[in-house]
């Protein structure tokens, strides 16, 4: 059996001034370029909230070099629960438009396929305004946990997931029938959020669970955010958290053998695209 693992960053760039808030990008693309998973990794560009293709070009520009993979990150707390289908999908419009212009203009067109809810949050109107926008894999699903957004309002509850579940298919409604096979949207279960905890156990039982289907190739989804390479109060690198990740990273590889792949990557491999 073969274990996928998709590093996916949600470039929540929440510390102040831009040169920070670059370096912690920076550090990132360092680790990875360090460990050789140049084009293996997936980021999700919170373009909304951070204004990536103005403020971080260079990174940018690494990253499509890199060939690495490219989704949008969007936060709806600002509608406080309260989802109007036109009014996220004019939100989310703005952010899908902005990058893929930018892709455009610096002769990379392309259609950007992937997207993440920020804190996860899973809503049957905000995937019918991501369909409506062409989007057409989501990951937002994390089974067995349940969570809340930013200002603590409810985000998901997947408690009823089991552990272990692969991409599946849905659509706007049925996000949580995690056996189905048909819908628009793939749907990329989470295994790990954040950095410094990644929980090794968990990992094993996940692929004990794979074991236990028969599963050829498992896909495991690991996802975190630049911010966390930081110090406590945000205000510099941490070289421990640092140091950290690549330790996480060397050890998916050398203890548990994992292939990393960026998200499409792993779809295509798996027959999901």
């Amino acid at each position: 059996m073969r274990v996928l693992f998709l590093i996916t960053v949600d470039c929540d760039l929440r510390c102040d001034g831009v040169d920070l808030r670059q370096e912690s990008l920076e550090v990132l693309l360092d680790v990875f370029g360090e460990a050789g998973l140049a084009g293996h990794i997936t980021w999700f560009l919170n373009e909304n909230d951070f204004y990536l293709t103005r403020n971080h070009e260079p990174f940018l520009m690494e990253v499509v070099r890199r060939g690495d993979g490219l989704g949008v990150h969007d936060h709806f707390e600002r509608f406080r629960c309260v989802y109007r289908r036109e009014t996220i999908r004019r939100f989310c419009l703005r952010s899908k438009e902005t990058v893929e212009r930018w892709l455009r203009e610096n002769g990379h067109p392309m259609e950007v396929r992937l997207h993440r809810n920020g804190c996860l949050v899973q809503h049957p109107t905000i995937y019918a305004a991501l369909k409506d926008l062409g989007y057409r894999v989501v990951s937002e699903v994390y089974p067995g946990k349940k969570g809340v957004d930013r200002e603590d309002r409810p985000a998901y509850d997947n408690r009823s997931v089991p552990l272990g579940v692969m991409p599946y298919r849905h659509d706007e409604g049925n996000f949580m029938d995690w056996g189905s096979r048909e819908g628009h949207f793939v749907q990329v279960p989470v295994m790990h959020m954040f950095l410094k905890n990644l929980d090794f156990k968990w990992m094993e039982r996940w692929i004990g669970a794979f074991e236990e289907r028969s599963v050829e190739a498992g896909v495991l989804l690991w996802l975190f955010h630049p911010y966390e390479v930081l110090d406590e109060d945000r205000k510099r690198i941490s070289p421990e958290a640092v140091d950290v990740l690549r330790s996480h990273v060397d050890r998916c590889r050398s203890e548990f053998g994992l292939k990393f792949a960026n998200l499409e990557e792993a779809l295509s491999l798996t027959g999901y695209l």
